[in-house]
């Protein structure tokens, strides 16, 4: 008899159609519930797939987390949580975020111009109040622009023990495995631990979306970051990519996985129970 294999989803998305804060760039026509996740993620996971997942707030919600921390409670066991709070929040606030199953923030400075704004004072002590809870950073950036924003953060950071989760491959530019990132991140986890998810390759530069060079982008994060600090995550329901090509790609990843077996165990859910804190048998 075959046993079940756990998958842990490292990154998803819930919301309901046509929400959004004013300010979005985006605003979904469709409603993304956790039903849909599941049945996606048994799909992807294999007959015998076993998933847990970590629900990251979109940023079109902005600071409101109701949807992600509804989804927590469904599924407090299998689920953590990646939420966007505003420096201004309360100790308590990030306390009962905490007691939901969050264990990070997320910082999403793709596009803006503002993002400086994390090396002001109460961004450094939010920095330093959500390393006291044992949480981390999540950072997306644009193509291309990992390596200024990642060393401005780390600096920002400075003494907090808090680690960095690199956001789809840390966001490469059009020179893949060459790109200045893959340097700082290096210089950056002699200070703290630093994980990058291997995901949404769809969102990268042109050519780097294709399977060899996602492979080989893989590759350099795993002698760059390490392979314990590898995560996989989904991206579902890729918004602004959407489609049912998207699944497949997730299939593909499970596939190659499944002839690494340096990897396999670490990306579906090894290091991801080790990050997020999930009790997962094996």
């Amino acid at each position: 008899m075959m046993t079940s294999q756990p998958l842990v989803d490292c990154h998803f998305h819930v919301f309901d159609a046509g929400v959004a804060v004013a300010s979005a760039r985006y605003r979904p026509s469709y409603a993304a519930p956790l039903t849909d996740w599941l049945a996606m993620a048994g799909v992807v996971g294999g007959a015998h797939g076993d998933p847990y997942g970590v629900v990251v707030q979109t940023s079109f919600l902005g600071t409101d987390n109701s949807m992600m921390l509804a989804a927590l409670g469904r599924m407090p066991a299998r689920l953590r949580g990646v939420a966007v709070v505003d420096p201004s929040v309360p100790d308590a606030g990030l306390t009962a975020l905490d007691a939901a199953g969050v264990r990070g923030i997320r910082l999403n400075l793709y596009g803006d111009e503002g993002w400086r704004r994390i090396e002001t004072a109460p961004w450094r002590g939010l920095f330093s109040r959500i390393a006291a809870l044992g949480w981390h950073v999540e950072l997306h950036t644009d193509n291309g622009d990992g390596a200024t924003i990642l060393s401005a953060l780390d600096a920002a950071i400075g003494d907090a023990p808090a680690p960095i989760v690199l956001d789809h491959f840390g966001r490469p530019g059009a020179g893949g495995v060459a790109d200045a990132v893959f340097d700082t991140a290096r210089a950056v986890r002699e200070r703290r631990p630093l994980w990058v998810k291997i995901s949404a390759p769809y969102r990268l530069n042109g050519s780097l979306a294709s399977p060899d060079l996602w492979q080989a982008l893989t590759a350099r994060w795993a002698e760059v970051a390490g392979a314990d600090r590898l995560l996989w995550g989904s991206d579902w329901p890729w918004t602004n990519h959407e489609g049912p090509a998207r699944a497949d790609e997730c299939r593909a990843t499970m596939a190659w996985l499944a002839t690494r077996p340096d990897l396999e165990d670490r990306l579906r859910w090894r290091n991801a129970a080790a990050l997020y804190g999930f009790d997962i048998p094996g």
